[in-house]
């Protein structure tokens, strides 16, 4: 049963702030994220023992290792977050529609990113977790919204919550307006913050191929 929404900033902010983030897991609602491990990728499937999650994608996706994606997303952040004034999140994967490298607008995406939350106050709960970090998104987006209420999921029996978000990144070649899913799962002390994201007029044609990998995260044993 869908939950009650989460509440977005009171006051959405505008222009892009020279602020400390509380987390770059919100980063990663984004498509992005700073910081990379090493996962196993074989065919479809990535899988990563260390954090014991995986997650297959379509055959016609691209997987972008997690290092070479938070070394690209770097240079998209804005110059508050690129500069370490945030807590660093670790970007396990990427998922693309595109080759890496491909030069494009904004291309949907899928990131799977985790935090230790050792030592971080008000995050003691999942909804909490995901509060904070929705919270976050809306200072890096503009006109950032909430589309519709928070959804419970479950994935391989790990608890999570489910909410549809829209905003409008600033880009180099121009502001572009985005829609995206963000998934929030807490296992221990461990936060995972799972988005798939694409520019806004391309959202619903990919939203089936999106939902598909979302639904294909499962948590290890």
């Amino acid at each position: 049963m869908p939950s009650r929404p989460i509440a977005p900033p009171a006051t959405p902010p505008r222009a892009w702030p020279a602020r400390r983030y509380r987390s770059l897991l919100a980063a990663a609602l984004l498509g992005v994220a700073i910081g990379a491990a090493a996962g196993t990728i074989r065919g479809d499937l990535f899988r990563d023992e260390r954090y014991r999650i995986q997650v297959t994608k379509p055959a016609s996706w691209h997987f972008v290792p997690g290092e070479q994606a938070s070394s690209r997303a770097r240079e998209a952040l804005p110059e508050g977050v690129r500069s370490g004034q945030a807590s660093a999140a670790t970007l396990l994967v990427a998922v693309s529609e595109v080759p890496p490298g491909t030069p494009t607008r904004y291309p949907g995406r899928v990131t799977v990113a985790v935090e230790d939350l050792t030592g971080r106050p008000g995050v003691e709960t999942l909804e909490l977790y995901a509060q904070a970090n929705l919270r976050t998104l809306g200072n890096l987006l503009q006109e950032f919204r909430l589309e519709g209420p928070s959804e419970r999921v479950r994935a391989g029996g790990v608890a999570g919550l489910r909410v549809e978000y829209s905003g409008v990144v600033l880009r180099p070649e121009g502001p572009v307006a985005i829609r995206g899913v963000a998934l929030h799962f807490l296992r221990g002390r461990t936060g995972y913050a799972i988005a798939a994201v694409a520019a806004a007029e391309a959202f619903a044609a990919r939203r089936a191929t999106l939902q598909q990998i979302l639904a294909s995260v499962s948590f290890l044993p």
